[in-house]
């Protein structure tokens, strides 16, 4: 551009600078429309911004002031074109829009001052001519300038982007080799490696510190496994030997109640023997005492036929009292009329052995009555004597009767405590049946948990092993194998 360009476009400035704000609204209308173009835009405020800072864009242009200012603008705006990704199409396309408008109303403008008849004409052509060139030339050269700048940024951030990948790529295997040689010692065991600060760049301190971090928690934990292990092993040789002792003491209670289930087997049987033997004395004692209450009765009719003799013994008595007496009277009779038959002489001497004989008959009867008498009450007296045996008897059978009462009572009593602890024992037994199933399932347990511990006792023994493989620094290997040797040699002497 020269300097007949400047004065081509300073001639329509006031133009320009009415002309510029409808353009850019025809362009921000446009740019409304467009997705793509409405996406550098968070809102209208910053719309408008930017059609303020072009208006103020424009009045430079309009002014032809092409200085050094004007190209750092320019350049400047290219620069940012790049930085934010804008398509150099969309750039284009609006400066396309504006510069139509500015162009056609420079020509409506410019026609307006005389027809292409006028004798004017010809000069009014060729000013809108060199006017429309210099204002083409200028944003043709604005174009130039920014494009220019925008592919500058790009070759500059491509070759920026470029350097930066490349030491991207060496700070990447740099710290691909720090964090190998960091996993490799904890491959190794060494957990007391760390990343060093410096070591790797700071955009990665985050993995530094989450390494570091679980280094230390691997070790705090190891340490702390290593600590458990061993109490593990101490206090699972102290389980096993108490599962095997407990193991033996079931199998000891196992054979024991399997002699106690034996003898409670004999003695069922021999309860119930007893139980059997019971029921026959009971059945015995109730025969006993059936005889003795039959013997009873009979004591009793005995007693009852023994005051019947007494009474006829009594009645008796009586009818030779009567004959005594009867006697008696015969005798004196006999003796009256002995007496009278004396004084009668001969003639009662035939009467006189009559009285004689019957006084003989009369003191015989009365011999025999005494006689009589005397067996009477010699027989009375056996009598009484045979009543109090009787009756002696008679409250002896009642005394054995009683006895034998209480003695079916209680045998009775045996036979129902006897048949009460052969079902106690039966049922017993089944119990001791039962428990001596379920200790020896307690025993299969018991020695299936010992079984259990002895592997526990050679897992945690080769846990522990393992973590005595690792280094570990000197405040946690203090702990674990301070107290690591000692129950490893006392699980190994086992």
């Amino acid at each position: 551009m020269n300097e007949n360009d400047f004065r081509s476009i300073r001639s329509v400035q006031t133009l320009i600078d009415r002309e510029v704000s409808p353009a850019l609204d025809k362009f921000y209308a446009q740019v409304r429309r467009t997705p793509k173009a409405r996406s550098f835009f968070s809102s209208e405020s910053q719309i408008e911004h930017a059609k303020h800072a072009q208006q103020m864009h424009w009045k430079r242009i309009s002014g032809a002031r092409f200085d050094d200012e004007y190209v750092k603008k320019v350049q400047a705006i290219g620069s940012v074109h790049a930085r934010i990704g804008l398509d150099p199409s969309l750039y284009i396309g609006g400066y396309g829009i504006i510069l139509n408008h500015l162009v056609q109303s420079l020509i409506d403008d410019m026609l307006s001052q005389g027809g292409f008849f006028s004798r004017t004409s010809s000069r009014v052509a060729r000013n809108v001519g060199e006017t429309i060139g210099s204002l083409c030339k200028a944003v043709l050269m604005e174009i130039d300038l920014t494009i220019s700048s925008y592919m500058a940024n790009i070759d500059k951030a491509r070759v920026e982007m470029q350097a930066e990948q490349d030491r991207r790529a060496q700070e990447d295997r740099e710290v691909i080799e720090i964090i190998g040689n960091a996993l490799t010692a904890l491959a190794n065991g060494d957990l007391t490696h760390r990343i060093e600060g410096g070591q790797i760049p700071e955009r990665l301190d985050a993995l530094k510190a989450h390494f570091n971090q679980t280094a230390e928690t691997l070790e705090q934990s190891l340490g702390k496994i290593a600590v458990n292990a061993t109490d593990i092993v101490s206090n699972a040789d102290g389980i096993r030997q108490g599962a095997e002792n407990l193991s033996r003491r079931s199998e000891q209670q196992a054979a024991t109640q399997e002699e106690m289930s034996a003898a409670l087997g004999q003695i069922t049987q021999r309860i119930t023997k007893t139980a059997e033997e019971t029921l026959k004395a009971s059945q015995m004692a109730n025969m006993a005492r059936s005889d003795a209450e039959h013997a009873g009765s009979v004591v009793h009719g005995t007693i009852e036929a023994i005051s019947e003799i007494e009474k006829s013994s009594h009645e008796m008595a009586g009818i030779i009292r009567i004959i005594n007496e009867i006697a008696f009277q015969t005798n004196i009779l006999a003796l009256n009329a002995s007496v009278e038959a004396a004084r009668a002489g001969n003639v009662g001497r035939g009467f006189a052995v009559v009285a004689s004989e019957v006084r003989a008959l009369a003191q015989r009867s009365a011999d025999a009555g005494r006689e009589i008498s005397a067996l009477i009450n010699l027989s009375g007296g056996q009598v009484k004597a045979g009543v109090a045996l009787v009756h002696e008897a008679g409250d002896a059978l009642r005394r054995i009767m009683s006895q034998v009462q209480q003695i079916n009572d209680v045998v009775s009593t045996i036979s129902a405590s006897t048949q009460e602890q052969s079902a106690g024992i039966s049922q017993l037994n089944i119990a001791m049946g039962g428990l001596e199933q379920t200790t020896q399932k307690n025993a299969a347990v018991a020695e299936a948990s010992a079984s259990a511990v002895r592997n526990l006792v050679a897992t945690s023994d080769e846990l522990t092993r393992m973590v005595a493989g690792f280094t570990l620094s000197a405040g946690e290997m203090r702990p674990v194998f301070a107290r690591q040797k000692p129950r490893l040699a006392l699980i190994r002497t086992e």
